[in-house]
């Protein structure tokens, strides 16, 4: 599938895909968005995010090796793996992929912005001023990209001190990225990946297809050098 152009920032685009769990009030971290019901019904193919999350915007049928990276994000993706170990430009370029696929202005249902797809609320935590303009913009690629490396380095930092202290199980970049679309209090919760109900249907699946993208992005970054 060919990957879709990037509009101009100024344009809104309302994702018909779905927007992650994750990023709820930074005060929580014992349980997800309140927005997670359990007989909460989803527009098909929308997870449900509350606050800060990304909204998936891949198709089931996208193809395992994506197009290109877009120029605009490559240095920022290389870059933005350097903020710490476990975290690669590959996982990056994935997780944009699942995100927004690479769209600028996005924009979900939940009011998740940007490629990264961060909501108000948890732009507000991790949000940075990465190109030095003087404004934080999650429409920003470099301010979005370099906020997406911090977070998932939080969040990886998180879940490794949860199975040290023997509160969760599993592998920690997969709880990482649990953590990005569900929030790390639902890692805490069910002691490792959650499950059930929309963790089911939409965290578990938005890791896997990040992890199966992976691989193929990293080679791409790799051909680079």
């Amino acid at each position: 599938m060919k990957l879709p152009a990037i509009f101009a920032a100024s344009a809104i685009v309302t994702l018909g895909a779905a927007a992650t769990i994750h990023q709820t009030s930074m005060a929580d971290t014992s349980a997800p968005s309140a927005d997670v019901a359990a007989n909460e019904t989803l527009p098909e193919g929308e997870s449900p995010n509350g606050e800060a999350g990304p909204a998936s915007a891949v198709e089931d049928d996208a193809p395992p090796l994506p197009a290109p990276v877009p120029a605009e994000f490559a240095e920022w993706i290389i870059k933005a793996s350097g903020e710490c170990e476990g975290v690669t430009p590959g996982q990056i370029a994935a997780q944009l992929f699942a995100e927004s696929t690479f769209r600028v202005d996005a924009v979900s249902y939940a009011n998740a912005q940007g490629p990264a797809q961060f909501t108000p609320e948890t732009w507000e935590a991790w949000g940075t001023d990465a190109d030095g303009d003087g404004v934080k913009d999650p429409f920003s690629i470099p301010d979005s990209v370099m906020a997406q490396a911090k977070y998932m380095c939080h969040n990886l930092e998180s879940v490794e001190q949860a199975i040290h202290d023997g509160k969760a199980e599993g592998d920690a970049v997969d709880l990482a990225l649990a953590s990005y679309n569900a929030g790390f209090g639902a890692i805490l919760r069910f002691g490792g990946m959650p499950s059930g109900g929309d963790y089911t249907t939409q965290t578990q699946p938005y890791v896997e297809k990040i992890r199966d993208l992976e691989q193929a992005f990293n080679a791409y970054f790799e051909a680079r050098v």
